[in-house]
């Protein structure tokens, strides 16, 4: 019975971890649709994709930490 137990384990183990993937993709796509925007906004019509990547991965870097960080 224990090995069962072991492996539901290590099935909810992994699944978690999928989970958290793939909403850590989805919240960095929507920041970076959010960076998108706001450059756009600014008048930024033309602004080179690695700009836009490096922005939104620093907001959400910093927003998952400070998140983590909170008491």
């Amino acid at each position: 019975m224990s090995v069962v137990r072991d492996f539901t384990n290590l099935f909810l183990m992994v699944g978690g971890s999928l989970i958290l993937v793939v909403l850590g993709l989805l919240y960095f796509v929507l920041t970076l649709w959010i960076v998108k925007i706001g450059a756009k906004f600014v008048g930024y019509e033309n602004l080179d994709g690695n700009w836009l990547v490096l922005a939104a991965s620093i907001i959400a870097t910093g927003s998952i930490v400070s998140s983590s960080l909170r008491r």
